[in-house]
């Protein structure tokens, strides 16, 4: 950490009052705040407990699968509450309906085990969410897949096309994906209906193939499909293509398992990974938000070699990899899942495995500073050198903007529009400032 960082923590140490389970980090430039949204106590702990899959829902609450129920966390209230549980199996994968005002349907993958390490078929379900009673109901049954072992798959998401995308899993290496009808070692299309799409390269479920262990599944803006896949010693990052096979059990990453002559054979009519490394994956997300632009592209959950967070920065056609960074690396254990909130926070899944908990990180520099009965004030990029931008809950009427040192001094004061606008702070010097924007909360400011 450089010595300006290292005085604007202090700095932000002396202003804001953290709460008992909020302590500050920086992931590159940028200071966050990280805190517990849904602590250790709400999971039953131990190698079986959940939670496993975080999902941003449409009513803006973080949905969660814990063990035999899918729960919810508000983000403003904290309030957790349950929509449905059933008496038996594990609940993985979670996704929404793309349509959901129209469609209010919300899809599962249940493990019929307790524990997904524990059982060898995994099911796919339909609940209706009812608004008047604020659960799921109808469930329907929509298909199923074998797993011959403890990786699985089990993640979901529904794609622009309004399909549903599924990662299942053939981790024995079966060599089940040119089979058609066989489900596992797969990333599955199917129908809200649960129908097969007439579109897909088979008359069946089926994809890609020739996956060890999808793990994680995401769709990134330009409608890219992008799977982070467990590997047997190398783990993938893999751009989905319809009609594919990405190589297992021939490969694994980009090297040979199989015999000399079936890799000759095989390697140009097979798919490889946009990366390759050592970072067991589990979830998988897109964040795209100016607050920690550290984070901005892919960013997954890693839990075992590097466990923690990897950030990938992808090209202009979200075709390749770019760069990866580590975050947060072996400091919060086994990282089971991550999700990006509309609001620039980044949550993901601390502790699988012993002591659970859902983590949130923010800018620290965007946190509320004591009153707040006002508006927020959010400033990004922050810290800034050039110009900054501001957005806060006002009109769009002028007010004013005024700055100060943390002596109080005024180093700023004009007018400016209320709501959102641009700021141009070159002409001050380093350090850390409060910026108010009319009626709004005071914001920190980070000047390089």
């Amino acid at each position: 950490m450089n010595r300006f960082l290292c005085f604007l923590l202090i700095c932000i140490i002396g202003q804001i009052r953290l709460s008992a389970q909020g302590i500050l980090d920086t992931l590159g430039n940028t200071i966050v705040r990280i805190e517990t949204a849904v602590d250790s106590a709400q999971f039953a702990g131990g190698y079986a407990s959940g939670p496993w899959d975080l999902h941003l829902g449409p009513d803006g609450q973080l949905w969660f699968t814990d063990q035999t129920a899918i729960r919810r966390w508000h983000p403003v209230t904290g309030v957790i509450s349950t929509v449905l549980r059933v008496p038996s199996g594990y609940f993985m994968g979670l996704a929404h309906h793309s349509d959901f005002i129209h469609q209010p349907y919300v899809y599962a993958t249940i493990d019929t085990g307790y524990y997904y390490g524990q059982s060898t078929r995994i099911e796919v379900w339909r609940y209706r969410y009812n608004s008047a009673v604020d659960s799921l109901e109808d469930p329907l049954f929509l298909l199923s897949w074998y797993h011959p072992g403890e990786h699985s798959g089990g993640r979901m998401v529904f794609g622009q096309d309004s399909c549903l995308y599924i990662g299942t899993a053939d981790y024995a290496g079966l060599q089940w994906q040119d089979t058609l009808f066989m489900n596992s070692g797969k990333v599955l299309r199917v129908r809200p209906d649960g129908s097969v799409p007439i579109d897909n390269p088979r008359p069946d479920y089926s994809w890609t193939w020739g996956h060890r262990n999808p793990q994680g599944i995401v769709q990134v803006p330009n409608g890219n499909i992008i799977v982070s896949e467990y590997g047997q010693i190398n783990d993938e990052l893999n751009l989905i293509q319809p009609g594919n096979h990405y190589g297992w059990v021939i490969f694994d990453g980009n090297q040979c398992i199989g015999s000399i002559d079936t890799c000759n054979a095989y390697q140009s009519s097979l798919t490889f990974p946009i990366d390759v490394g050592q970072n067991p994956p589990s979830g998988i997300t897109w964040y795209d938000h100016p607050s920690i632009p550290e984070l901005h592209g892919l960013v997954q959950a890693v839990t075992g070699i590097n466990q923690g967070l990897i950030a990938y920065t992808m090209n202009a056609t979200m075709d390749s990899v770019v760069n990866k960074h580590y975050y947060l690396r072996y400091e919060y254990g086994r990282v089971r899942d991550a999700c990006a909130g509309p609001d620039g926070s980044l949550y993901f899944i601390a502790y699988d495995r012993s002591s659970p908990r859902i983590m949130r990180v923010r800018n620290a520099l965007n946190t509320n500073i004591s009153n707040t009965e006002k508006k927020e004030t959010v400033l990004f990029p922050n810290p800034a050198s050039e110009n900054i931008q501001y957005q806060t809950a006002l009109p769009a009427t002028m007010t004013t903007c005024i700055i100060r040192d943390l002596q109080g001094r005024l180093v700023l004061h004009r007018n400016v529009q209320g709501d959102q606008g641009t700021l141009n702070i070159g002409h001050l010097k380093s350090g850390t400032y409060t910026l108010q924007i009319g009626s709004s909360h005071p914001a920190l400011l980070a000047i390089l």
